[in-house]
């Protein structure tokens, strides 16, 4: 284009050739994925490692816009390539981190060789502020992509929102994520065969921030000056979330895909009628006045893990499903299947089978409880 040209005219040269070399760089990626037998999304996820180092399959899925399930189903076809390896993560060795196998790393970089020798020729011929230009440039035109995916991926045309309402297509996915990103007061869970939506929710008093994004759906409640889950009395955990009864929330999730379940910070009540659903996981830290899990039957071993000091821990399983229970931190009372323990410090339990057993769960319980029930139905 001619120096004369208007600056409108100059940049949308610029997003024109922009456009272009995303397109080219697609291309490129996928043709480096034929040569290894791979898919393109297997390539993108291994320069992101490279990048990123070890990440969780939970946050590789965040990274790429896939949903869990096809996060899971992409490391498992470069592990077996060899590309990747899991491993337990030293700092909480209750998840598993994604690395790329150094060995594997060379081979992968040989192919983008005559490609980087490429493009350092094409940029000799600019100057140290051209390039210190261009690579400004190239930089926020990654963070108006990566947020203009973000903003795609949370369809405000598609996400219903009518006051404390919310609901969202399931489109294609195939598998769910229920992340509370913060604190919350009174909530109940369950799921519905005849949802025709991925979720659907309900909320008095304070109305969180809800995200959908690849099947993860993500709570944020504004935070609770007031509010505190964990108050103790003469060193008891006591139910605070008897002074809030009207704040709460209804959660409905479609049972039609597995779906994983995630609290980071704390809950005043939880409730889960969880029957229905296909659940891979639970995991709650921060702690809990009450919790009232009723679980499904697994399949395969199935993690539920609670932390952070609680009142009461109330979980049902189905009649005949085993389960392992590890209590840490120090409890008042544990009830197994009618079996009492008292006043113990660390408690190891097994329902009869549960060594043996492929589908079974495996409960963990950590920072101190008043009382644990663990029963059938």
């Amino acid at each position: 284009m001619s120096s004369g040209a208007s600056r409108d005219e100059l940049t949308a040269a610029v997003m024109r050739s922009g456009r272009k070399v995303a397109a080219q760089a697609t291309l490129f990626s996928q043709a480096v994925a034929d040569r290894l037998g791979l898919a393109g999304s297997d390539i993108e996820c291994l320069d992101i490692l490279i990048e990123e180092g070890r990440l969780t399959v939970g946050r590789l899925a965040e990274l790429t816009g896939l949903t869990t399930g096809s996060a899971t189903r992409m490391v498992d076809r470069l592990e077996q390539a060899g590309y990747v390896s899991r491993s337990p993560d030293p700092a909480d060795r209750r998840r598993v981190l994604v690395a790329p196998v150094p060995e594997r790393l060379p081979g992968l970089s040989a192919l983008h060789d005559s490609l980087r020798a490429a493009q350092r020729e094409a940029v000799a011929a600019y100057d140290d502020d051209q390039l210190a230009a261009i690579a400004s440039y190239l930089e926020a035109s990654v963070d108006v992509l990566r947020e203009e995916a973000t903003r795609l991926r949370e369809p405000a045309a598609t996400e219903a929102q009518s006051g404390g309402s919310f609901a969202a297509p399931i489109g294609g996915v195939t598998a769910g994520r229920l992340v509370f990103l913060s604190g919350a007061p009174r909530i109940t869970v369950r799921g519905d065969a005849t949802l025709t939506e991925l979720y659907r929710a309900e909320f008095a008093g304070p109305v969180p921030r809800m995200r959908v994004r690849g099947g993860v759906v993500t709570v944020t409640y504004p935070r609770f000056g007031w509010f505190d889950w964990r108050t103790q009395v003469a060193g008891q955990h006591i139910d605070a979330s008897a002074h809030w009864r009207k704040d709460a929330g209804e959660i409905v999730l479609n049972s039609a895909i597995p779906w994983a379940i995630e609290l980071r910070g704390g809950v005043s009540q939880w409730t889960a009628d969880m029957r229905s659903l296909r659940l891979e996981s639970f995991e709650l830290r921060g702690g809990a006045s009450k919790i009232e899990l009723v679980l499904p039957a697994p399949s395969g071993v199935v993690p539920i893990r609670i932390s952070g000091g609680m009142s009461r821990v109330s979980i049902r399983r189905p009649t005949g499903v085993a389960a392992g229970l590890e209590v840490r931190g120090g409890v008042s009372e544990v009830d197994v299947d009618g079996e009492a323990y008292k006043g113990h410090g660390q408690i190891s339990l097994q329902t009869p089978g549960a060594a043996s057993t492929a589908d079974r769960y495996e409960i963990e319980v950590s920072g101190g409880a008043s009382k644990i029930s663990i029963s059938t139905y």
